[in-house]
């Protein structure tokens, strides 16, 4: 996630350079359609997510004589952040990429018609849920479709826990009561005898101070007049960063080592971890950990800042921009997206599947997947805008500032969100 966020900083400069390459132009005037279209389809998953995905796709091209897909693994989202950023210059972008932050590819560049594609009354937009219609938007304007969407879930390890003594029938709702926790387990539940032992952590910092800010009532960055601003760094962003320095301060979160969180954890070293909800189906067969999940604490309100990926259209060419829309009716349709939300651990983005007998089978059956559901309710999504991965490489330095004490927490939010300025200028 950190190359990620480093490597999408780079599209503050793309739109002027895809217009003036051309990239950017309204599709040219109306063409035969050929025989059949042939769709270069871009995917960031792997694992259960890519298979499910491929599946899916693959069950929409036996169904279409003609549409062909061309399906390709684009690797991470900052291997496909890379290079989508490269194919765009260059001429050769897949016709529709499955990526994260892809709406910064297609707003950034003014291409909000997606604005007009979701119109279609065969794909019902208002059943789509509003908090992830506003994930997908650049600047305010819808500009990909929400598609692999998911939470940070609390997850723990039972046979720390149960080692430690902790009852988590009633989980802990504020992080000042989880702190102590924390401790209990670090104090009590080495279940590995290992010398690298911790009550917490996270695989991914920025998303998490996020929501925190969010839940201290601080909207991490704001729109004034025609800008938008970072607010991170007020009174109230303060008090979460110093919160985060009390993690590190009290010996309960190693100090910059966010990138080996996982590997703690499925170690067996790790008690609680602050991750992506689609762990679920990775985790749930791991031998060293027992899993289990708690909706996650929170400060003056709960919340928690939406992650995933979307689906965006990147070629101009009319018949593969209207394959590449069928393709998405397909992949969004109630029953496909909630199989592929399902099998991934990531959430349905439709209102009607809440009335599935399916989704309500997988929520009775699987306690953490209800867990990462049932925060649904309390979800929010930061506006993407084109220096967002700037500001998420600040944040990642900041908390790295924070940690190793090189700055106070103060002077840390203060330095990220001048720099954010300067780049926005």
């Amino acid at each position: 996630m950190k190359k990620f966020v480093l490597l999408v900083a780079v599209l503050m400069t793309i739109g002027s350079l895809l217009f003036a390459t051309g990239v950017a132009e309204k599709p040219a005037a109306t063409t035969p359609r050929p025989a059949v279209v042939k769709l270069q389809v871009w995917y960031a998953m792997s694992g259960a997510s890519g298979e499910t995905f491929v599946n899916q796709a693959k069950a929409f091209d036996e169904a279409r004589a003609d549409i062909e897909l061309e399906l390709t693994y684009s690797g991470s989202y900052a291997d496909t952040a890379t290079k989508v950023s490269a194919a765009l210059l260059s001429g050769n972008a897949p016709d529709v990429a499955v990526m994260a932050a892809g709406q910064l590819y297609t707003g950034e560049r003014g291409d909000f018609s997606m604005e007009q594609l979701i119109n279609d009354a065969d794909f019902n937009k208002n059943d789509i849920f509003d908090g992830m219609w506003e994930y997908a938007k650049y600047e305010g304007r819808v500009a990909a479709v929400p598609y692999g969407i998911s939470t940070q879930v609390l997850y723990y390890n039972k046979k720390i826990t149960d080692k430690a003594g902790l009852d988590l029938t009633n989980p802990p709702k504020t992080w000042q009561e989880f702190i102590s926790l924390a401790k209990t387990a670090q104090q009590k539940g080495n279940a590995t005898g290992s010398s690298d032992f911790w009550g917490f952590d996270t695989s991914d910092g920025v998303w998490l101070i996020k929501s925190m800010l969010y839940q201290n009532g601080n909207k991490v960055v704001e729109k004034q007049g025609e800008n938008i601003v970072p607010v991170f760094q007020d009174a109230k962003g303060v008090q979460v960063a110093e919160f985060w320095k009390r993690l590190v301060d009290e010996g309960v979160m190693p100090a910059a080592q966010h990138n080996n969180a996982e590997k703690k954890f499925l170690a067996g070293n790790l008690a609680f971890i602050a991750a992506s909800s689609n762990r679920i189906s990775r985790w749930s067969s791991s031998d060293t950990v027992e899993l289990g999940a708690i909706p996650m604490p929170s400060f003056t309100q709960r919340s928690l800042a939406l992650g995933g990926n979307g689906i965006v259209i990147l070629t101009q060419d009319e018949h593969n921009r209207q394959a590449g829309w069928e393709l998405i009716k397909h992949l969004t349709k109630t029953e496909n997206q909630t199989a592929f939300a399902l099998s991934t651990g990531y959430l349905p983005i439709r209102k009607s599947a809440l009335e599935s007998s399916y989704v309500k089978e997988a929520l009775a059956a699987n306690p953490n997947y209800k867990v990462a559901f049932d925060q649904l309710e309390t979800t929010w999504a930061y506006m993407h805008f084109g220096e967002m991965g700037t500001m998420d490489a600040n944040f990642w330095y900041a908390l790295d500032e924070i940690e190793k004490g090189v700055l106070t927490p103060a002077e840390a939010m203060d330095k990220a969100a001048k720099a954010l300025l300067r780049e926005m200028e």
